[in-house]
């Protein structure tokens, strides 16, 4: 398997990951009144130390060397990377709605290619730019079903959106240097721990919302070790055999697989737009799979 091919695949593991974490998190809000706050909180809190863990045993014993000359930019990661892109999508959901946070988002290709084309000074091929228009094309397909009346556009959702998208940006770009030097596991714990002590100071992680039974603790453990700590960390190594840019592009498959999985574990109906909007999705994966 080339490398480029290894990193499509990564991402598309990743974003599958969060499609699924995206129904979790619907079902322990809607339904078992948990707060997206405690929600973002402990799962990252939980994420961290499970990263870090697994780095003592299987990476690095000296899980705080990266400590001694990354702290300021771990910490960064933590509060505007990591609880930034959560906490700002979950807020713009709860001031507009799903659709439209998805698609506000979901501009994160977007501003990582005026970052390459403005800072770095890069073009994007033209490959890269029919795949950005047919990932945004296909993310509205999806998110709205053809109802455009759906999309509901309030200062705060707007305001709330794009941070989440720059924050994306943010966690893509801003790590590179340390993941070249140390495992995504270590990167990724710290990073996720700092971010979950900061929003511990305004809420506490003890005070738990809703009920705990077998279901909702399944759902939570399905956040905390599929949608964030498998998935952070596929996305993450994917950023070694990809460009940014490609690698973002690539995320757009997360509506496509709540979609999918909606379908199969919520008998959830698969109208003609939301086929014409996954027919514009796996374009793009087709196209970034061949591209080099």
């Amino acid at each position: 398997m080339n490398t480029h091919l290894k990193g499509v695949l990564m991402v598309l593991s990743a974003t599958a990951m969060w499609g699924l974490v995206g129904i979790l998190v619907q079902y322990l809000i809607s339904q078992k009144q948990f707060t997206p706050e405690w929600l973002v909180n402990t799962r990252l809190l939980a994420s961290g130390l499970i990263l870090l863990i697994a780095t003592y045993f299987f990476y690095e014993k000296n899980i705080f060397k990266i400590l001694k000359h990354n702290l300021v930019g771990l910490i960064l990661l933590g509060i505007i990377g990591m609880l930034g892109s959560q906490y700002g999508f979950y807020i713009a959901i709860k001031y507009s709605n799903a659709p439209t946070a998805t698609i506000l988002v979901f501009l994160l290709p977007v501003f990582i290619m005026l970052y390459t084309l403005i800072i770095k000074h890069k073009r994007p091929s033209g490959v890269e730019l029919i795949c950005i228009l047919f990932a945004i094309t296909g993310t509205i397909c999806i998110v709205t079903k053809g109802d455009f009346s759906s999309i509901v556009l309030s200062p705060m959702a707007l305001v709330a959106g794009i941070t989440s998208a720059l924050c994306c940006v943010f966690y893509t770009l801003q790590p590179r240097k340390m993941l070249a030097k140390y495992s995504p596991t270590n990167v990724m714990g710290w990073s996720m721990l700092f971010g979950g002590i900061f929003i511990s100071c305004f809420n506490n992680p003890l005070e738990i919302p809703g009920e705990i039974t077998i279901y909702t603790l399944s759902a939570i453990l399905g956040m905390i070790l599929f949608g964030t700590v498998i998935a952070f960390c596929f996305y993450l190594k994917s950023l070694d055999y990809l460009p940014a840019t490609q690698a973002s592009i690539l995320t757009v498959g997360e509506p496509l697989c709540s979609i999918i999985l909606s379908v199969i574990f919520l008998n959830v109906s698969f109208s003609f737009i939301e086929l014409i909007g996954a027919t514009f999705i796996l374009s793009t994966v087709f196209l970034l799979a061949k591209a080099k």
